[in-house]
């Protein structure tokens, strides 16, 4: 077995924004990590003196070249923010708006551990950012830190379940785990973050679906339609006879993009990352096909969707340099 390195890199939506349209579907626009305003402009004074709750759609993309998937994957703040403010995640769809938002989303934030905890303990306290989050619920795999950063070699981390339902005094969680903990930890400098469970992410194919007025069928069993981790998007593709051997390519979103014929590759090219949106094998033609005929099949991209939820409070006071650390943890074989 061997370990590959996958690359990874957070992608914006189509539109970032305060506007019902804010969100929508991937964009070719990477939103650079360590980046002042890479998701949100700064606070005026005047939304910190009203408060104010902002969303933003942010895509973590798998670019990779070798179209790997990354396996097992999850997602959870890793360092809440040093302001007045709160941060909070949860899963999106590939194409939300903020419109489609109720305001109610399961929410998954971070905390500090309230008071140190020794090896063996099945019962930890966090300090949340704000009870009414309730980012910590009954059967969630939760991450318990004190590595300064996610790249850190020193410290420890270890993934455990809660076990019942947390109880509140306050702001503070008392939360039931298992298994018991393997390390000790401080207070001072460990998070406990609500994980996203995301599982694996890599582009995703539908069955294609043919509806011929005569014998015409594509094999896409023996041999699939073939899909770039850099050039996949979220698409309804439609193949339209024009003759017995010709067609048109058609997306839902994108509209006409390209010809092909059934005796070559078919190979459409995002002009956005200079890949294939998707590659269709000659071989997988057979049959007798009439003008008017159609392949119809969905193709999503090598990319989960969030919302981040920032929360500012009325009356927060000022602090330069604010900031939230996101992470994906997942692996490749």
């Amino acid at each position: 077995m061997s370990i590959e390195q996958i690359e990874i890199k957070w992608y914006k939506a189509q539109e970032s924004n305060d506007q019902p349209t804010n969100g929508g579907r991937l964009s070719p626009n990477v939103s650079t990590s360590n980046v002042k305003n890479n998701v949100w402009p700064d606070v005026p004074e005047s939304e910190r003196t009203a408060g104010s709750t902002k969303y933003r759609k942010l895509f973590i993309k798998i670019d990779d070249i070798e179209d790997l998937t990354l396996q097992d994957s999850k997602v959870f703040v890793e360092h809440h923010t040093e302001a007045d403010d709160s941060v909070a995640i949860f899963p999106a769809t590939q194409t939300d708006t903020q419109t489609d938002l109720s305001g109610t989303e399961r929410l998954y934030g971070c905390g500090q551990l309230a008071a140190d905890v020794a090896p063996a303990v099945a019962s930890i306290t966090v300090a949340t950012e704000d009870v009414l989050y309730n980012m910590f619920r009954n059967g969630d795999k939760i991450r318990i830190s004190d590595k300064t950063d996610i790249n850190d070699n020193g410290g420890s981390e270890e993934y455990v379940t809660i076990n019942g339902v947390p109880s509140y005094a306050g702001d503070v969680a008392t939360i039931a785990i298992t298994p018991v903990l393997s390390a000790a930890y401080a207070a001072a400098n460990t998070r406990v973050s609500s994980v996203i469970e995301v599982g694996d992410i890599g582009t995703v194919v539908t069955a294609a679906s043919v509806t011929s007025a005569s014998t015409g069928a594509y094999d896409d069993t023996t041999y699939p339609i073939a899909l770039s981790n850099v050039g996949c998007i979220e698409q309804d593709w439609t193949l339209t006879f024009t003759d017995a051997t010709s067609f048109t390519v058609s997306g839902s979103v994108v509209g006409a993009i390209d010809t092909g014929t059934t005796s070559t590759q078919t190979v459409p090219v995002n002009p956005d990352f200079s890949q294939p949106y998707f590659t269709l094998e000659a071989n997988g033609f057979s049959g007798g096909f009439l003008a008017g005929d159609t392949i119809t099949f969905t193709t999503s991209p090598a990319a989960y969707p969030i919302w981040y939820r920032r929360d500012v409070p009325a009356a927060s006071a000022s602090l330069a340099a604010n900031s939230v650390t996101i992470v994906v943890d997942g692996e490749s074989t």
